[in-house]
C-alpha cells in the first residue's frame, strides 16, 4: 500500500489524540462515528499497535501512539501549508481561537481583543484559557493556539513577538501614611521601606526584579503577605498600610479604585510582555491574521504614557 494515500488516516488520528473520543474527532472532522472508528482500525493495521485503549476518562494513547503525535502532527501542518491558496477570509470562518492569557492580560488586554475580534470576525469564537505551568504544553499539542506571556520563553520551537515594553509601579491605598507624598511624587527608598509589602507570587521560577535590584544595594523589603491574584491585592491595598508594585497598565485600569501610584524609589528594568506560539503554526492563515490583529492592537495600547495614569507625579511616558 502507499504511504502517501495514508494523509486522511492520519488526520484522523490526531483528532482522536486531541479529543480522546471517536464522537468528537468525528464532530470535529465532519465525518460519522464509524467512518472514524474504520479509518482508526486501518491506521492500527498499518502501524501494529492499538494506538489507543479505553480508560475511565476517556481513550489513552499508548507509547507508540505519544511518539506518534508531534510527527503527525508536523506532516499535517506541511499539507496544509502546500494545498493553502494563502487567502484567509475572517468575516466567514467560524472558527475557534484559543488565547491563553494570565489575571494581567484578562485585565488590560482582552476587553480590547474581544470588540476588535467581533468586528472584523463575526462568526469567529474565542476561547481565553489559563495562563500557568502547562500552557506550553498545550501550545504544542494545539490546546492553544498562543499565548501572553510575560518572562523569558524557552528557544525553538517557540516563536515569541514583543508587544510592548512595561514597568512596574509603587501603589498605596489613598488613606495610605505615603499617599501625599506619592502624589507629589517624592516617595524615598527608605518611605518605600518602611512599610509591609504585599506581592503577586507568579508560578514561573525566578525571583522578583524588585527584590533583585533592592540586593544590589544591600537592602530588603518586609514581605508580609503574597497572594497569586492582582485584583486581591489591588482590593487589600484601600484600606491597610500595605504596598504593592504593579505593571503600570493595571495600576492605569485600578485608578478608579482610589489606589495612589508613585515611580519606584530605585532603578527596575522595564520588561518585554509578548505573544508566543508554536512554529507549526507559523503558516497557518487564520493564525496569522488572529495573531496581526493582537500586534496592530498592541501597538494601539503601547502609545499610552504612564504619564498619564495619575495626575500628579512625575512618571516616565515610555513604558
Amino acid at each position: 500500500m502507499n504511504n502517501r494515500n495514508e494523509l486522511g488516516l492520519l488526520a484522523v488520528f490526531e483528532a482522536v489524540a486531541e479529543t480522546r473520543s471517536i464522537t468528537r474527532a468525528a464532530e470535529r472532522l465532519a465525518l460519522s462515528q464509524p467512518a472514524v472508528s474504520h479509518a482508526l482500525n486501518r491506521l492500527r493495521d498499518r502501524i501494529g499497535d492499538p494506538l489507543f485503549l479505553r480508560g475511565r476518562n476517556g481513550l489513552l494513547p499508548t507509547p507508540r501512539a505519544v511518539a506518534m503525535m508531534e510527527p503527525v502532527r508536523d506532516i499535517l501542518r506541511a499539507a496544509d501549508t502546500i494545498f493553502a491558496d494563502g487567502s484567509y477570509n475572517p468575516l466567514e470562518d467560524p472558527r475557534t481561537f484559543r488565547l491563553a492569557a494570565s489575571e494581567y492580560s484578562i485585565a488590560t488586554l482582552i476587553p480590547r481583543i474581544i470588540p476588535m475580534l467581533r468586528n472584523r470576525a463575526p462568526k469567529a469564537i474565542l476561547e481565553v484559557m489559563p495562563f500557568g505551568g502547562t500552557t506550553l504544553g498545550e501550545m504544542e499539542t494545539g490546546a492553544v493556539d498562543c499565548s501572553f506571556w510575560g518572562s523569558a520563553v524557552p528557544p525553538a520551537p517557540w516563536q515569541t513577538r514583543s508587544l510592548f515594553r512595561e514597568q512596574l509601579i509603587g501603589v498605596v491605598g489613598e488613606t495610605h501614611p505615603l499617599a501625599d507624598k506619592a502624589r507629589r511624587g517624592q516617595v524615598t527608598l527608605d518611605d518605600y521601606l518602611a512599610y509591609p509589602h504585599i506581592v503577586v507570587s507568579m508560578k514561573e521560577p525566578g525571583r522578583s526584579q524588585i527584590d533583585v535590584a533592592l540586593e544590589e544595594i544591600g537592602r530588603t523589603r518586609n514581605v508580609t503577605v503574597s497572594t497569586h491574584s492582582f485584583s486581591a491585592n489591588i482590593a487589600s491595598l484601600l484600606a491597610s498600610d500595605l504596598i504593592s508594585s504593579l505593571p503600570s497598565r493595571l495600576v492605569s485600569n485600578a485608578r478608579d479604585r482610589g489606589l495612589v501610584g508613585f515611580e519606584l524609589p530605585l532603578a527596575v528594568p522595564r520588561f518585554s510582555y509578548c505573544l508566543a506560539w508554536h512554529r507549526r503554526t507559523e503558516a497557518d492563515p487564520a493564525l496569522i491574521w488572529f495573531r496581526g490583529m493582537i500586534f496592530e492592537l498592541a501597538q494601539e495600547t503601547a502609545v499610552d504614557s504612564v504619564a498619564r495614569l495619575f495626575e500628579q507625579g512625575k512618571m516616565s511616558s515610555d513604558a
